[in-house]
């Protein structure tokens, strides 16, 4: 931590069975990159941002496969370098008892994206309710705008013990 902001970040690389990247069924090795930071203003609101940075080694374009159905069949990875940012806004009013709840993650390699707003009131100190929504946008050759159809709402009431 810097004073009020905190400042993270985290790396790895993943090994698979495919260092060569020459079979499309298996996810070639890959590097992972996350940073970010976060603050909380005034007494409750809290705001997250990060980076998000992953590298395919030995990266082969699925597109250049030219039997369709394996082409079809390659696993996710269609760009070698794939680079976004994830934001979290989260603010509490009521002596805590409403909390409101913003995030949001976008690829800037093929600008696809999920938005998840969230509202919670806690009714007693053991009744919690929860309205929300997950929203995936993105064209049909992207990973969020695959998930577009799971898009959906819902309503959740909890009670602790």
């Amino acid at each position: 931590t810097i004073g009020r902001y905190g400042l993270r970040a985290e790396a790895a690389y993943t090994f698979t069975q495919d260092s060569s990247g020459r079979n499309p069924l298996i996810k070639n090795p890959f590097f992972y990159l996350v940073f970010g930071g976060d603050r909380t203003f005034y007494e409750y609101l809290n705001v997250n941002v990060q980076y998000i940075l992953r590298v395919i080694t030995n990266f082969h374009d699925p597109a250049a496969i030219p039997d369709a159905l394996r082409r079809n069949l390659a696993t996710g990875q269609r760009d070698e370098i794939q680079n976004g940012a994830s934001l979290r806004v989260n603010n509490k009013w009521w002596h805590e008892t409403l909390e409101a709840e913003i995030a949001a993650a976008l690829s800037f390699t093929r600008l696809d994206f999920v938005l998840r707003p969230k509202l919670i009131y806690a009714l007693t100190d053991r009744w919690k309710g929860t309205v929300g929504a997950d929203i995936f946008r993105g064209s049909g050759q992207t990973f969020f705008g695959r998930l577009r159809k799971n898009s959906g709402a819902y309503v959740e009431m909890r009670y602790s013990f």
